[in-house]
């Protein structure tokens, strides 16, 4: 009976310890936040029609944006081009996607290689499906409220506040620092459960 509870309960720990740090070794690149909010405004993108979006960086690293995209009856099988820039509109980095591997709202990354001094710089990106036709958009939907690094964005050639519902991911320093992340979340969520909800 006691060898039992012996064993229940390092298992028990060993989940709780031991096997959130050996998950968050394998993590490659983390969120600088949670995906703002979004409403059903969206921005059909094809040929000549592209988005050009300003943000701001929060952390050092960066090695992808991520947001939501529509590929409406999966028409759209051309390459959807993210172009990244920096603040004198040089061009830093590209990532290719095919319209193929995009689903109907899947929430969508575009990875290229890390920039490492990105920490509160301002970059712009543009996202393009430059082949596609007036009936193979892809679309993006565009945030409901103002949203912290998220500037402006332009759209035949019309300017506004804000933009698309954008996460940017950074590449950990190391694997220490991603399980020190997740085991620092996990604590939070266990000791102040109530600072988890929002109103």
């Amino acid at each position: 009976m006691k060898k039992m509870i012996w064993f229940t309960t390092i298992s028990i720990l060993f989940m709780l310890f031991i096997m959130p740090a050996i998950m968050a070794s394998t993590i490659k690149m983390t969120p600088a936040g949670d995906q703002p909010g979004y409403g059903p405004r969206r921005l059909s993108i094809y040929g000549t029609k592209e988005l050009l979006q300003k943000f701001v960086s929060k952390e050092k690293n960066l090695t992808a944006i991520g947001t939501t995209v529509k590929n409406p009856n999966l028409k759209n099988k051309k390459e959807v081009i993210l172009n990244l820039f920096d603040s004198n509109h040089n061009l830093v980095r590209k990532s290719i996607l095919n319209g193929f591997n995009i689903g109907d709202g899947d929430f969508v990354k575009f990875v290229f290689d890390v920039v490492p001094d990105s920490t509160n710089k301002e970059y712009s990106f543009t996202l393009s499906s430059p082949t596609a036709g007036a009936d193979e958009i892809i679309e993006v939907f565009l945030v409901d409220n103002p949203a912290e690094g998220i500037i402006e964005y332009t759209f035949a050639e019309e300017v506004h506040q804000g933009g698309i519902p954008m996460v940017t991911f950074h590449k950990p320093q190391n694997k220490w620092e991603v399980i020190r992340k997740v085991y620092s979340n996990w604590l939070s969520k266990l000791l102040f459960p109530h600072s988890q909800k929002t109103e």
